[in-house]
């Protein structure tokens, strides 16, 4: 059997649309809707953010139990309901006038693209790439940033032309044209049952790399990182916020806009950086690399008095969303090795979406309580602190157990 063809590409290709459609146009879009729901309903910030935060939390459990559910249902139909599901309620969002009915289409939204979103892509990656997996995975997971940025300027189009509730439309429709390349072409979870082996295959090194790593697994280290998880993830979240952020220090609603784009562009361009680096210098390394990048973007968007150094932070800060994406699967299987991913990653992408969760309403209400975004720019701060402290620590763990 093969171990390099077209067809390697051609289902990455495909993992590229659902991660926009779930991603970048679920999650990373969300912000430009925020402020004009919020004006039109005459609700609170931080309700109507909690429907994202409903969302999070669905996925999160969705994630949970995505390797079991596929291992019962083959996963083109899985794909299928839920990629209708997710369509049907991110239309519906644009018929609804109540905050339950957010909540509730939140959380069928949520669940219904846990299907399709980080978990079952990187087992998909995991089980079709060996070679050049880092790139890979940055690769699928830097279109969702891609479609971010190019659809938040969208949607901020038909909202300011048409109302709010055109954008909702428009994003059922996208989500419904990213998601049918992946739906229609031909392939299975395991590239063995396409007569083909994983790109790159060599069966020798796999199996070394998977025994030495699984001796040396402790649950301490697992819970440190699993800390790690879930705060790298709050931090994503405030890039949502950009928009009202931008409005809050005297900008325009396009000057937020552009702010929550160029957060998507960092978002691009940091998740391929992170995989190249990642193959070239390992996972621990790449991801301290953008650990520092986004205390930069941090302190940019806090202390610059213009919008060019504003849009700069921005970019920087979209660093955040490499780790939380990227980051994250390729530590888990730099860690914990191949045999442990299945079992690890569905609790650590648990814990990434509940960090998600809770800072997306966090945000929300730290405006609604102080008039203001500073605080929540000073708790990433702490954040990342802790960011910091949970990577080196479980890694020097793992790696000195693993040196004796």
């Amino acid at each position: 059997m093969k171990n390099k063809s077209l067809k390697h590409w051609f289902v990455l290709a495909t993992c590229c649309g659902l991660a926009a459609s779930s991603i970048g146009i679920s999650i990373n879009s969300s912000g430009v809707f925020y402020s004009p729901v919020c004006e039109s309903l005459n609700i609170l910030r931080g309700n109507f953010s909690m429907h994202m935060t409903i969302f999070s939390l669905a996925t999160a459990l969705g994630a949970l139990f995505v390797p079991y559910v596929m291992k019962k249902v083959p996963y083109k139909i899985l794909l299928s309901v839920s990629v209708l599901i997710a369509v049907f309620s991110t239309a519906v969002m644009g018929l609804s006038t109540h905050l339950i009915q957010f909540y509730f289409l939140g959380a069928i939204r949520g669940l219904s693209t846990s299907m399709f979103s980080i978990v079952p892509l990187t087992m998909i990656i995991n089980q079709w790439f060996e070679a050049k997996h880092g790139f890979a995975t940055s690769l699928v997971f830097g279109f969702s940033g891609l479609a971010g940025s190019i659809c938040s300027p969208i949607f901020s189009y038909f909202i300011e032309t048409f109302g709010w509730q055109s954008g909702y439309f428009i994003k059922a429709i996208l989500i419904l044209c990213l998601c049918l390349p992946a739906v229609l072409y031909p392939f299975h979870m395991d590239p063995k049952e396409d007569e083909l082996l994983p790109y790159g295959y060599q069966e020798k090194n796999k199996e070394i790399l998977v025994d030495s790593k699984k001796q040396h697994f402790i649950f301490i280290t697992f819970f440190s990182f699993i800390i790690f998880s879930l705060m790298c993830s709050c931090i994503t979240s405030l890039t949502q916020h950009f928009p009202g952020y931008a409005v809050s220090i005297g900008y325009s609603t396009s000057i937020g806009a552009m702010l929550l784009s160029a957060g998507m562009v960092g978002n691009i361009v940091s998740k391929l950086i992170i995989g190249v680096l990642s193959d070239r210098f390992g996972a621990f390394r790449a991801t301290l690399f953008m650990l520092v990048i986004n205390v930069f973007g941090v302190f940019l968007l806090m202390l610059a008095p213009v919008s060019v150094i504003l849009i700069l932070g921005a970019f920087l800060f979209g660093s955040s969303y490499s780790i939380g994406a990227v980051a994250l699967p390729l530590l888990t299987r730099y860690f914990f090795g191949d045999e442990q991913y299945v079992k690890r990653f569905p609790m650590i992408s648990f814990a990434s979406n509940v960090g998600a969760a809770i800072s997306l309403s966090m945000v929300g209400y730290i405006y609604d309580i102080f008039g203001s975004y500073t605080y929540a720019f000073f708790f990433a701060l702490f954040m990342l602190l802790i960011c910091f402290i949970m990577l080196i620590y479980t890694n020097q763990k793992i790696f000195h157990k693993r040196d004796k």
